[in-house]
């Protein structure tokens, strides 16, 4: 935890200078976090790429701004377990399906309450509408994601590392290696010397059915509790 802020901050203001130069030249908008960012988390969940189809300069108009800075790439509120104030204001539906996919996996049972204590961010940190879009982005930008992600995770430090992706091209595209499936619609593989694990994405109906979510629940329990 050794000068965690420091290092954090350092991070923060490299990311924001580096993709807004990128962002000026794509008009691509980017943001990472879905959550605060704190040390030693219980969980990091990484998503493949924020969704969205606002091009940057229409978002700098819309927020009366001339760039990102490093304090809008996190949330001050944790999306994951709570339905954050700008939601519930402007009436919209947000993060539901993803809270309530998530909570149907981390919930008291098994001893997976472990939301609240928990991150997310994107591998990728510039939007695109479908994952698939992301094949179309510069592969220099794609680089240079998949390495401020290892490092921030080296930063962060947390517990356990979930992808929310079932495709193997995906998890290869995130410079994930060995990857093998365990059961339960659970993956693991390696990124870098860190074991990561990937479930489907929140947005697959039959993978979050009450019945595969309890054995995902269960299987990950195990992994978890080690």
């Amino acid at each position: 935890m050794e000068n965690f802020e420091k290092r954090k901050n350092e991070w923060l203001e490299s990311v924001s200078n580096d993709c807004h130069q990128f962002a000026l030249k794509t008009n691509l908008d980017f943001y990472v976090f879905q959550t605060p960012i704190f040390y030693n988390p219980k969980l990091l969940i990484i998503g493949i790429n924020p969704g969205g189809g606002k091009i940057y300069s229409e978002v700098l108009s819309e927020k009366n701004i001339d760039r990102r800075t490093s304090e809008t790439l996190f949330y001050g509120e944790n999306t994951l377990f709570e339905k954050p104030k700008w939601e519930i204001e402007g009436k919209l539906k947000g993060s539901d399906v993803l809270r309530d996919r998530l909570k149907r996996i981390f919930n008291e049972k098994n001893d997976l309450n472990i939301l609240e204590d928990s991150m997310m961010m994107n591998m990728f940190y510039f939007n695109t509408v479908k994952e698939k879009d992301i094949a179309s982005v510069n592969s220099e930008i794609k680089k240079y994601c998949i390495e401020k992600t290892k490092e921030i995770i080296e930063i962060i430090n947390p517990k356990n590392i979930l992808f929310l992706t079932s495709s193997n091209s995906n998890l290869k595209n995130c410079s994930v290696d060995d990857i093998t499936a365990i059961g339960s619609n659970i993956k693991t593989g390696k990124l870098g010397k860190r074991t990561i694990f990937a479930i489907p994405h929140y947005g697959s109906y039959s993978a979050y059915s009450y019945d595969n979510s309890e054995k995902k629940k269960k299987k990950l329990s195990e992994i978890f509790s080690k």
